[in-house]
């Protein structure tokens, strides 16, 4: 039987002190001793508002989820059939409430990977296998009740629609389009283990790009699965193949190119199929997208931004390793140059210029490319420091102090989950 208790967040833990900000100039002192005593006033007068939280403690090797500002607490795999239980909770809206059972239902288990996904009006529930390859159960989200459960790990399309990888041996396996309320089938086809790519509008997908090692490349509508446009790659068919990606309209091939763990890039675009140019990078570069651009990262020289229709350098940022996160015209830039952790940052996308630097923070892992991003960090006294790394304000804002969290924090909208010293997880709403 679950139990559920109510956290409690101090907030009378001192962390660790912030990168010192500019001094302001050009105001008269009066002003300043003026804002601050108003300053004083209204916060003695004003009540302190604590973010809602609660502690969730199931049994033991039971895992939590966040999705769609629910909470999805899965039991231990108990039969041998692959089925787990899931309870899905609602969370309360302020402080002092308590989570809410809405149901509970029948679940993929397994000792791999288990992730939850809300997308249109249902709840995506996968459990996965070491030894195998991942199910999927698709239950209505108001009620709990399983509409379909199939083999594969789903990808919501745009249109409504949901794909399905289902792994197969090594080197194959299948990749299915279905019908997301009946998870009737829409198309299928063949597909090689690292051969294929996605292209998001979003959070969800509009085409996928499949690349067989005969080398002819195939984009298709990812919800119909109509073959769209059809086209030859050597690099792709060559022995030396090592993987795809999508980047804008671009498609990214990466070969080997004869240096010990070094590659080559071969960027096509998406519309023709036509090649545009080639890239060699080192064993420790990598190529992605940030932004308008291209991130060239990894390198000893630091980070430099590549316009995608020439791949002409456009900067060279030598203080920053590799991108996180990109936001309109902001990039979150990180440094492992910080002993034990690393170093953020936040850089103007078009020029590379450092915009702020943030000081040391672990970035939390979140659900969506849209998400608020935030960041933890341990104070000297034992606590979990968290804070909003806001790349357009150029700041981390701190947000809390939580006692008792070892970490391994995920967070999907404003809705924070940490495993707390006790083995139960924690969860918070954080203010804005």
């Amino acid at each position: 039987m679950t139990v559920i208790d109510l956290g409690e967040l101090r907030g009378d833990v001192a962390p660790d002190p912030p990168p010192r900000p500019p001094l302001a100039v050009g105001r008269p002192l009066r002003v300043a001793l003026a804002g601050a005593v108003a300053l004083l006033t209204l916060a003695s007068s004003a009540p302190v508002v604590r973010p809602a939280s609660a502690v969730v403690a199931g049994r033991p090797g039971a895992e939590v989820r966040v999705a769609g500002g629910r909470l999805y607490v899965a039991d231990p795999e108990t039969s041998s059939g692959g089925t787990r239980e899931v309870t899905a909770y609602a969370t309360p809206a302020g402080a002092g409430g308590a989570l809410r059972p809405l149901w509970r239902a029948s679940a993929p288990g397994g000792e791999g990977r288990f992730e939850v996904q809300e997308h249109g009006g249902f709840v995506l529930i996968t459990g996965g296998r070491y030894s195998g390859g991942a199910e999927t159960a698709a239950l209505d989200a108001a009620t709990g009740r399983q509409r379909w459960r199939q083999p594969g790990y789903p990808v919501p399309t745009v249109g409504g629609g949901l794909l399905l990888l289902m792994q197969g041996d090594e080197t194959t396996a299948a990749l299915r389009g279905v019908d997301l309320p009946s998870g009737r089938l829409r198309w299928s086809a063949p597909v090689d283990q690292g051969r294929m790519a996605y292209r998001h509008r979003g959070a969800e997908v509009d085409q996928v790009v499949l690349i067989p090692e005969s080398g002819q490349i195939e984009v298709r509508d990812a919800g119909s699965g109509a073959v769209l446009l059809t086209g030859d790659s050597r690099p792709g068919g060559s022995p030396g193949y090592q993987g795809a990606s999508l980047a804008g309209d671009l498609l990214l091939l990466r070969v080997a190119n004869g240096v010990a763990g070094g590659h080559r890039v071969t960027a096509y675009g998406l519309d023709e199929l036509d090649r545009r140019w080639e890239l060699d990078l080192s064993p420790n570069e990598y190529l992605e997208e940030c932004g308008q651009l291209l991130c060239v990262g990894g390198r000893e020289a630091g980070l430099s931004a590549l316009d995608p229709a020439t791949h002409r350098p456009r900067w060279v940022n030598p203080r920053w390793q590799w991108v996180f996160a990109a936001r309109g015209d902001r990039l979150l830039a990180a440094s492992s140059a910080r002993v034990g952790g690393m170093e953020l940052a936040v850089l103007d996308a078009a020029t590379g210029r450092t915009v702020a630097e943030l000081g040391g923070w672990e970035p939390v892992p979140t659900q969506g490319p849209d998400e608020p991003l935030f960041g933890t960090r341990r104070t000297r006294e034992g606590g979990l420091l968290v804070a909003e790394l806001d790349p357009a304000r150029a700041v981390a804002r701190w947000l809390d102090v939580l006692p008792d969290v070892v970490g391994e924090c995920l967070s999907s909208g404003r809705d924070l989950l940490c495993r707390r010293q006790s083995g139960a997880y924690g969860w918070w709403r954080l203010p804005r």
